[in-house]
């Protein structure tokens, strides 16, 4: 069995993320995708679990969990992380992390198509919706 571990912010959580763990879906035997406590935040990580938990329902491999923690920066992150056999990421930042700290990573390419990133949605909630 095969367990994915997918970190992040999910500030907030937006179709990118959720094609995300859709592509990945079938890969993997189980997928965790953790929400890992950072700031600025436009939600709680308890409100990202709960909408996590909502669209993910049907699906029974995947497990939502938070993480006390930031990934990028932190060398006790195999401290602070469920356990898993591959780190899946679209960010560099964390792929790079965890490689060097000898954890086993797979780069996503963030999803396709034209949308907002989590950056400009954080901005839109910041200044308002014209």
């Amino acid at each position: 069995m095969t367990i994915a571990f997918f970190p992040g912010k999910f500030q907030p959580p937006h179709i990118g993320h959720i094609i995300t763990v859709m592509n990945i879906y079938e890969k993997y035997d189980k997928i965790i995708i953790g929400i890992t406590k950072d700031v600025p935040q436009v939600l709680s990580q308890i409100e990202i679990k709960s909408i996590f938990e909502s669209i993910f329902r049907p699906l029974p491999k995947i497990k939502i969990e938070l993480v006390s923690e930031v990934i990028t920066g932190n060398e006790n992150v195999k401290n602070i992380l469920p356990a898993f056999d591959i780190l899946v990421s679209g960010n560099d930042k964390v792929i790079r992390h965890v490689t060097n700290l000898g954890i086993k990573a797979d780069y996503l390419p963030r999803s396709e198509g034209v949308g907002y990133s989590g950056t400009e949605i954080r901005t839109l909630f910041k200044t308002g919706i014209d």
